[in-house]
């Protein structure tokens, strides 16, 4: 057989490295028919010295196998979460449900704070000790909201306080609107984390909180 390092002439020039990738990766069963082959070529490795191809697949699939096993471990604590928030946003429905005041929901939205290790507040326009003031309020959605309904990212404290007592310096809200009618006032949670609130989240729980609280307020307004 002759030997490739000895070719001249066109035969030479044709037979190029990208003309042998392409060959083997058009007939992959080439080291199925090769097997001696198989087991004599040795590779240069830039930490193991020269080592057998076998052996080198052998760890990029031990690579592979370790980086799956990492992505089924990040996968089952992001199911483990999404677990333990489905079930205080459950309890918090089952409280609301049993609602008979606004007392009852500031009560219910204290426990959820309490499961969630958050800040959460629920405020009105023009309503209570801690109003909120609708043009500082439009301030921050012309800054922040840009055409979203709800608000998921970072806030000066001076903006935080619109919201919540004892703003964190720079910390991230879900700040979500509660409609009876109209947009009546926020439901808003806080984090000290400045990341715990990211615009890619999903916001389907913290707005059907908000949304089921209207219902009750909307409702309460109408039975008076």
């Amino acid at each position: 057989m002759t030997e490739l390092s000895k070719l001249e002439g066109p035969l030479a020039k044709a037979l190029t490295e990208d003309a042998v990738a392409s060959y083997l990766k058009d007939h992959s069963d080439f080291f199925l028919r090769q097997p001696e082959l198989l087991a004599q070529l040795r590779i240069s490795h830039a930490e193991r010295g020269t080592v057998s191809l076998v052996e080198i697949q052998l760890g990029r699939l031990r690579d592979r196998v370790a980086e799956l096993e990492e992505d089924i471990t990040q996968l089952m604590s992001i199911a483990a979460g999404n677990e333990n928030l489905f079930r205080a946003f459950s309890q918090t429905h089952k409280a609301l449900f049993a609602a008979n005041d606004e007392q009852a929901i500031h009560q219910a939205l204290r426990v959820l704070a309490t499961s969630l290790q958050l800040q959460v507040s629920l405020r009105f326009y023009d309503v209570g000790h801690h109003a909120l003031d609708k043009k500082s309020v439009d301030a921050v959605k012309s800054a922040h909201f840009c055409g979203q309904r709800v608000y998921l990212g970072r806030l000066r404290k001076a903006e935080g306080q619109q919201f919540v007592s004892q703003a964190p310096e720079l910390g991230s809200y879900a700040l979500v609107p509660v409609f009876a009618g109209k947009e009546i006032g926020f439901l808003s949670f806080a984090s000290k984390d400045g990341g715990h609130f990211q615009p890619s989240m999903d916001t389907l729980f913290v707005e059907q909180i908000a949304e089921h609280i209207g219902i009750l307020l909307n409702k309460w307004q109408d039975d008076e």
